[in-house]
């Protein structure tokens, strides 16, 4: 566990006082604004809550001590894809029928963003949290501060050890690279996102290991990542498809980023093969072979659920859960006819 922090108790009023040489009842008052406190007694409470991370929940202001709100949140990168949107469906219905209500917010995949959200729905007194983990959280600021349980769900979040649900990524990976070799295929291409975080590093180094495993490596020309929209994914597409040695397959790492392969497959009119780490659901007009990881979120989101209400209840163990979840295949047959554009 090296590197990483294991997630703590966030700050109390009582670390406050200790820390600015106060009582509590001090703290409360500046907090609250109940009262009028000494200039200098009160600077040192500020600069102690900012010290140490420390958030005041609304629940201490406004509801009795042990009293549930009935209220869950969920953090994730953004609402419009197939994948979130399904997403915050199942966890919606899954807080129905535990007589809760889900709270959505976007993070747009930015950490600050993220810290943001948190300490906001921890002071709004959710009873959990679920949350997509943004990159960024270098200094480990996210094992101490949250007041409110939390489950982590598709990615292993950084800068702390704690409760996490995610599909086995590398595993999935590793199970498309095997079966295009199984199926011939030595040209194979890697057209992906970011490598350098969760999960897209854990695909890359299924990648790196499966051709090591056949004693090769990935030829330069035929790798291209970093890519964040469909667009830079065609350009590379057609660059490979038009080399002097083109690739005889093609593995990409999203949704995103396979329309945008699919639609340079369209415009070489190209024979390859194709396979994904996600679905899409424009799949059947893939012109070329494809195959697509299938994910059932609704075992995520069953997963996550027990976790989190353990949590709540205060009825699991003190040791950080991670569980990786297995993954389908699905292939699709090819349609020669649908020679159109798939942005």
């Amino acid at each position: 566990m090296s590197g990483r922090n294991i997630q703590r108790k966030p700050p109390t009023i009582k670390d406050v006082a200790a820390l600015a040489g106060v009582s509590m009842s001090t703290v409360s008052r500046v907090l609250n604004g109940t009262a009028v406190v000494s200039g200098d007694a009160a600077e040192r409470v500020r600069r102690a809550v900012t010290q140490l991370d420390f958030v005041l929940s609304a629940s201490a202001r406004t509801v009795r001590p042990g009293v549930r709100s009935m209220t869950w949140g969920l953090l994730v990168d953004a609402v419009e894809s197939h994948y979130f949107s399904t997403l915050i469906a199942e966890l919606d219905r899954a807080a129905q029928d535990h007589g809760s209500t889900l709270m959505v917010s976007v993070t747009q995949k930015e950490w600050v963003r993220e810290r943001h959200l948190i300490k906001e729905m921890s002071s709004r007194r959710v009873d959990g949290l679920f949350v997509v983990p943004a990159n960024g959280d270098v200094l480990g600021e996210r094992s101490r501060m949250s007041s409110v349980p939390i489950v982590y769900v598709d990615r292993i979040p950084s800068g702390v050890v704690a409760d996490v649900v995610t599909f086995d990524y590398y595993r999935a990976m590793a199970d498309l690279i095997e079966g295009l070799w199984a199926r011939g295929h030595r040209r194979i291409a890697f057209i992906g996102g970011e490598v350098d975080t969760d999960p897209g590093s854990r695909r890359y180094a299924a990648w790196n290991d499966i051709l090591a495993r056949h004693g090769t490596t990935a030829d330069p020309e035929l790798v291209s990542v970093g890519h964040l929209v469909a667009d830079t994914a065609t350009e590379a597409m057609v660059a490979m498809l038009r080399s002097d040695q083109p690739p005889t397959a093609v593995v990409t790492t999203t949704g995103l980023l396979l329309l945008g392969v699919l639609h340079g497959v369209v415009l070489e009119s190209a024979d390859v093969e194709v396979v994904c780490s996600e679905e899409i659901d424009a799949a059947f007009l893939s012109p070329v072979p494809l195959t697509m990881v299938a994910a059932d979120l609704s075992l995520l989101v069953s997963d996550a659920v027990e976790l989190l209400t353990a949590r709540i209840d205060g009825t699991s163990g003190t040791t950080p859960v991670t569980r990786l979840l297995p993954t389908g295949q699905i292939e699709v047959r090819p349609n020669p006819t649908m020679g159109v554009s798939l942005q």
